[in-house]
């Protein structure tokens, strides 16, 4: 299970290890070290005279670097036993262009002892998802060759996609090799440490191709090399701090740090990946909602969002990828099966909600920064864009985006929304699964979002010929959500349409999404705010997924009833488009509340939709396979502090409005260093008998109009 798991990324390299740091030959729970979708490292494994060490404890801060505190088990030592515990080892492990470890060694007793220690190195190099089973491994695949090398050893496998990939091991000091294991004899002092004296040095170097070695770097400076990117990083980032000790020093640090390890360093910029381990790639879903969400901690995430999925834009009509022209992308692969075209990750184009998002974020990031110069380098994508919606987005000419059948038995996805899972999409009574093409609510609302926001722009830019068009569309689509989607006597939205266009009426948290796009009519608002806000649906932990009055609720299923933080975030962040700054605020502290209370001070990618039971003091309950760290569950954070801040922006008209909400989670908020209007905010918010107070120190001179509670 990922929850006993240490998992640990950089870049494009992440491990996944058991808890006592070791990588246990013929796992089966994907144990290893990967790149590129490919396990590089198969087997890892720490012995002290053949036995396996005993955990203390282990300590994973940041998501890039660990340590193991281990100790002996009994042993064997010339005819005498050695007392547990008598001796401490500890591993020191960090991710940088690599694998890197250091062990060492201390002899607790007043004796000298000798003692081996061992160290079990394999591959298979299959590829990440026949680690995961959807795919078999192909038995006639060539095998893998092992040969020692003067620093190590050397672990090659010729792809049956024509790439040779290597594992370079390099040990300081060189140990002996016996039947391909590492044995390291050491003598120890009485009271003696090994951490200075003693010390085994490992550097595990994924390769593809014929990349070049990495120069051999000091094990220490490279480690001060990495911290100085994350400081780097941090600099770069907004400050937010807090009086709330729960919040800043758990929260806030980390899940700030997670974004930065999620992110993938790449020629268009830094680029969110979805979430560790098996999903640390490009997803064109997740990295716009995680950069939408991210505009108020670095608008640099947005930025090398647009242009990598720009980039891989749709090109041709592909039916086995589900490619069309102008689609963005759904998630992407470079691992030998994709290579082979086995999987069509290649990139997959799967999802029906990603170009309108694209879209949605190029409009909010316009908003935020006053830059136009991003639109226009990227017009022909968002023509190309508008094109699909309009074209092949828009299955039978009603004016709404809609996805079909899977066209090929290979491509994975039944259901295109954010809710993927094969019974996301219900009817209330629970009759069976919808008949396609299903039009989503939600995807709707982007949609009009992305439009009435590019009018805006495109007037702005003189192209009067273009902005009618788009928003005479967008007024015919609002109609078309009142007339398809808007149920009287639910005072709600339905979740979708189906093949028949008759209404799927399950209650769902997706018609949150509309109040954040800005695509419920102000007399609908206050209707859908206060449903999502029934016992139902509002556990005390957060909005659910469905309603708990649903035949297919499930607390603990993925999509039929769990919480999920980014979900929570856009519903927030939309009550308070609507005014419903008090309703906003109950929801950003439930979530929060719940997410103070999980032991690795993460915020997590869902939980469990149990209800809060206050007179017993209940915890939320996590999800047990949900990816940790997780992008847009990182990012929700700084997008529930924007919408208790209140911070609305619109940099193209020089306007910035600053109007936070009363709420208990703290009594003083300082923002330093954020990046808006292509200069840096720097505010205090205090709360004096509950009323908030803004203080501004520093504003970028962009900003003409800047409006504080009074």
């Amino acid at each position: 299970m990922l929850e006993d798991r240490i998992l640990l990324k950089q870049d494009d390299v992440f491990a996944v290890s058991d808890r006592r740091g070791d990588m246990v030959a013929g796992n089966d729970e994907g144990l290893g070290l990967y790149r590129s979708d490919c396990r590089f490292l198969s087997t890892y494994e720490l012995r002290m005279n053949r036995l396996v060490p005993v955990l203390l404890s282990n300590s994973v801060d940041r998501a890039y670097v660990a340590t193991f505190q281990l100790v002996n088990p009994s042993l064997g030592d010339e005819g005498r036993r050695l007392r547990r515990q008598t001796l401490s080892l500890r591993r020191s492990r960090f991710i940088h262009h690599g694998f890197h470890e250091r062990i060492g060694l201390q002899n607790c007793s007043r004796k000298p002892i000798d003692v081996e220690l061992e160290l079990r190195f394999d591959a298979d190099f299959i590829d990440i998802f026949e680690v995961r089973k959807y795919l078999r491994p192909d038995p006639d695949r060539a095998p893998v060759r092992r040969k020692l090398t003067e620093t190590g050893m050397l672990l090659t496998y010729e792809g049956r996609d024509g790439v040779h990939r290597s594992t370079e091991i390099v040990l300081h000091p060189k140990p002996r090799f016996e039947d391909g294991r590492a044995i390291i004899p050491l003598h120890l002092a009485p009271q003696g440490s090994a951490l200075d004296t003693h010390v085994l040095v490992v550097g595990i170097f994924p390769r593809i191709g014929e990349e070049a070695q990495q120069p051999d770097q000091d094990f220490d400076r490279s480690v001060r090399d990495l911290q100085r990117g994350y400081q780097a990083w941090n600099h770069a980032c907004t400050t937010f701090r807090t009086d709330n000790e729960a919040l800043d020093h758990t929260l806030l640090w980390r899940n700030r740090e997670d974004l930065r390890v999620l992110c993938d360093e790449l020629p268009t910029g830094a680029l969110p990946t979805a979430g560790i381990p098996w999903y640390a790639v490009p997803f064109g879903r997740d990295s716009l909602i995680t950069s939408i969400q991210s505009l108020g901690l670095n608008p640099e995430l947005a930025m090398g969002s647009l242009r990598y999925l720009a980039q891989h834009q749709g090109r041709r009509v592909d039916p086995y990828k589900e490619e069309e022209p102008g689609k963005i992308l759904h998630e992407m692969r470079s691992g030998e099966l994709a290579n082979l075209h086995r999987i069509p990750h290649t990139p997959y184009y799967g999802t029906i909600d990603a170009t309108p998002l694209f879209l949605a974020l190029l409009v909010e990031l316009v908003d935020w920064t006053g830059d136009l110069e991003i639109c226009r380098e990227l017009w022909p994508n968002v023509q190309a864009a508008l094109e699909w919606i309009d074209r092949y987005g828009d299955l039978d000419g009603d004016g709404l985006v809609e996805y079909g059948a899977r066209t090929d038995a290979r491509a994975r996805l039944k259901n295109r929304g954010w809710k993927d899972s094969d019974d996301s999409i219900l009817y209330e009574d629970g009759s069976g699964d919808p008949i396609p093409p299903i039009a989503l609510i939600e995807v709707q609302g982007y949609v009009l979002q992305a439009k009435t926001g590019l009018a805006r722009i495109l007037r702005r830019l003189g192209r009067t010929d273009l902005a009618p068009r788009l928003e005479e569309q967008a007024a015919a689509l609002r109609q078309r959500l009142e007339d398809c989607f808007w149920m009287p006597e639910e005072g709600f939205y339905a979740q979708g349409l189906d093949g028949a266009k008759r209404r799927v009426r399950s209650i769902t948290s997706n018609p949150g999404h509309c109040l954040w796009s800005r695509a419920v009519p102000a007399e609908h608002a206050a209707q859908v705010v206060h449903r999502l806000l029934r016992e139902d649906m509002a556990s005390g932990w957060g909005v659910r997924t469905l309603s708990s009055h649903s035949s297919r609720y499930n607390p603990m299923s993925y999509h039929n009833g769990s919480i999920w933080p980014h979900d929570n975030s856009l519903v927030a962040a939309g009550m308070r488009r609507y005014g419903f700054a008090r309703e906003a605020e109950m929801v950003a502290r439930a979530v929060l509340h719940a997410c103070m209370r999980f032991s690795d001070d993460r915020i997590p990618e869902l939980y469990c939709g149990f209800d809060r039971d206050r007179v017993f003091n209940s915890a939320p309950a996590e999800y047990l396979i949900s990816c940790s760290p997780q992008a847009w569950g990182a990012a929700s954070i700084f997008h529930f502090l924007q919408t208790l801040v209140g911070i609305e922006a619109d940099l193209l008209n020089g306007r910035l409005r600053i109007d936070p909400v009363p709420t208990p989670l703290f009594t003083r908020l300082r923002i330093e260093n954020m990046q808006i209007g292509g200069g840096r905010l720097d505010c205090t918010i205090r709360y004096d008998g509950g009323n908030p107070r803004v203080e501004v120190d520093r504003v970028p001179e962009s900003i003409r109009h800047l409006e504080t509670p009074s």
